[in-house]
């Protein structure tokens, strides 16, 4: 047991703090792909990644710098994207065509043409940026068949097939995967979850006293349902342009809101405040669910099935985590060494966590 102890420990503190990548929104671009042209929305953050921009290092890209470093761009692009119809690959013209904003800040919007868009099963190949971010996703809305057709692109699917017949089961199964994807590579709202768990590890009994891990699960579902029913009526407002806040100030609350339940945990206040906190900050945490979709979902008849889908897919991956670990952290919350040295660390380590990516993002 105390090899699981360690474990334990080893495990929450590679977690907090091995990644400086948990401080950033996740990277996304946003293809939008009709008969005549494929607009590439690319966040400039993410083009510097790429290519030095800020040509006279005053710490900001400017259109005239854009403009001038387009042409290695462009050239990078034409590497990265490709189209082809049949056996046959299809040239692309690339240009620079102006400035967008998303709900993370300025994206470059690059408009690409080929011949081939009149056609129909045309073959995308996209591999930008997914060298360097396996987090990247391309958000992809097209109208080649006449209807529109979601879809997304990652570093484990690259290509996709513009103008079929896409099925709602197909859509509603992307989006389902996404949602797991973005719950597990969102570290920031795992480590709001652990810290949501916490309170239910401490220990006021032993043997007959303490609480069943039934009891003890029923406790933390109604808490993780709180959190639930709130993220989920900002993310489905927030994506269906209902409102919306901008995407600073909310990746810095939801930093913030995973010191402020591992405090609460810490300072074992009573289940009913555990349950209005977890309500409160699941609205926080809906807006930044809804930054990966309100760019593109506004004009799909598809939204509501892909909003639903991707919302399962997060219940789906939190439910999956608090199987995992719930029963883990209630077998070794038994111990002494838990309670005097486990706990207090964890819970010091989730308030560090916060103010750290917190700190990152202002």
């Amino acid at each position: 047991m105390p090899r699981l102890l360690l474990i334990l420990i080893l495990a929450l503190v590679s977690t907090v703090f091995s990644r400086t990548v948990l401080a950033h929104k996740a990277s996304d671009s946003f293809m939008y792909i009709s008969a005549e042209q494929i607009r590439l929305d690319i966040a400039v953050q993410d083009m510097v990644r790429i290519q030095a921009l800020d040509l006279n290092k005053d710490s900001a890209v400017s259109w005239g710098e854009l403009r001038a470093t387009e042409p290695a761009f462009s050239q990078l692009l034409a590497q990265r994207i490709a189209l082809s119809h049949g056996n046959e690959s299809c040239p692309l013209g690339i240009k620079l065509s102006g400035i967008s904003e998303h709900s993370d800040g300025p994206y470059a919007v690059w408009s690409l043409t080929s011949r081939c868009l009149s056609e129909a099963a045309v073959r995308l190949d996209y591999s930008l940026l997914f060298d360097i971010d396996p987090l990247h996703r391309v958000l992809l809305v097209s109208d080649l068949s006449g209807e529109k057709q979601l879809s997304v692109l990652s570093p484990s699917s690259r290509s996709v097939v513009l103008g079929e017949q896409i099925s709602a089961l197909s859509t509603a199964g992307v989006f389902l995967w996404q949602g797991v994807v973005h719950l597990l590579v969102g570290y920031d709202h795992m480590l709001f979850l652990l810290a949501l768990l916490l309170p239910a590890t401490r220990r006021k009994g032993s043997g007959a006293q303490a609480q069943t891990l039934r009891q003890v699960f029923t406790d933390v579902a109604l808490v993780i349902t709180m959190f639930t029913l709130a993220h989920s009526f900002t993310l489905v407002a927030a994506s269906l342009g209902w409102f919306s806040l901008p995407s600073q100030p909310v990746e810095i609350a939801i930093a913030l809101s995973i010191s402020l339940a591992a405090a609460m945990a810490l300072m074992d206040v009573n289940v009913r405040f555990q349950r209005g906190l977890a309500m409160g900050v699941g609205l926080i945490h809906g807006f930044g669910f809804a930054g990966v979709l309100s760019d593109l979902l506004a004009a799909s008849p598809l939204k509501l099935l892909a909003l639903g889908s991707f919302n399962v897919g997060i219940e789906l991956a939190q439910l999956a985590l608090v199987i995992l670990v719930l029963p883990l952290l209630y077998r070794v919350s038994f111990h002494a060494v838990y309670q005097r040295l486990v706990f207090p660390l964890g819970g010091v380590l989730l308030i560090a966590s916060g103010l750290y990516m917190a700190l990152q993002r202002i």
